[in-house]
């Protein structure tokens, strides 16, 4: 009789955690709940991220869950996902921006694939930056601007030329690539950067880091240095 009254028991705790994980609608193909958009601010420009880091994310909440699930802010402010939860969802923006209630949505991922973008204030807003005459085989001057959003003053501010898309902080070099890494002593001026390769496509953008230890990026502007100069 004790056995059987264990059995039952065992049998009651299994029937009711299927019932729990039985709570979110799940397709033949997994969760199919879709979600992307663009970050940009007040002006309609976008506010780049990082899909390198979790420093810029949007994160989605489902009605039933405890933790989020968090979507990385690309280099071209984007950001998507294809297997969210079909279910009615808080949707906000962590990272570096000045916090606002418009920063926060409720969304229903059970009405197909849904699209918002967020509008935010950056900490720093970068303008991209420009190229400043042109460039020879080796050099290039880069002309930039930096503006302050809030009482967070700059804790680092940086200017990366690489041969790999979207450079960041910890962009480096290797076999293949390589990178340049440079410290900006003001908010706007123009920058020299040296020590380029002959015909070789760059990728350069400026990064802010504030006192939360957090990056805003710049759009990002390309070029290709000239053959060798004889």
């Amino acid at each position: 009789m004790k056995t059987k009254y264990i059995l039952n028991s065992v049998i009651a705790v299994l029937m009711l955690i299927l019932a729990i994980s039985c709570d979110k609608p799940i397709t033949d193909f997994g969760f199919d709940g879709e979600l992307s958009g663009t970050v940009k601010d007040a002006a309609g420009n976008i506010v780049p991220g990082d899909i390198m880091t979790s420093n810029f994310v949007v994160r989605v909440l489902a009605e039933t869950d405890v933790s989020t699930i968090d979507l990385r802010v690309k280099g071209d402010g984007t950001f998507s996902h294809t297997k969210l939860y079909p279910v009615l969802s808080k949707v906000y923006i962590s990272g570096p921006i000045v916090p606002a209630q418009s920063d926060t949505v409720f969304i229903d991922l059970s009405k197909g694939v849904q699209a918002h973008d967020f509008v935010v204030t950056p900490v720093f807003t970068i303008a991209k930056p420009v190229i400043v005459d042109t460039p020879s085989d080796t050099t290039v001057n880069v002309s930039f601007s930096i503006t302050e959003n809030s009482a967070n003053t700059p804790s680092a501010r940086e200017i990366y030329c690489s041969t790999v898309q979207y450079p960041n902080t910890s962009t480096g070099s290797g076999a293949a690539y390589s990178t340049i890494k440079k410290s900006l002593s003001s908010n706007s001026g123009t920058y020299q950067i040296t020590g380029l390769k002959w015909n070789t496509r760059y990728f350069i953008r400026i990064g802010v880091k504030s006192s939360t230890t957090q990056y805003n990026f710049s759009e990002q502007v390309t070029l290709t240095t000239p053959a060798k100069t004889k």
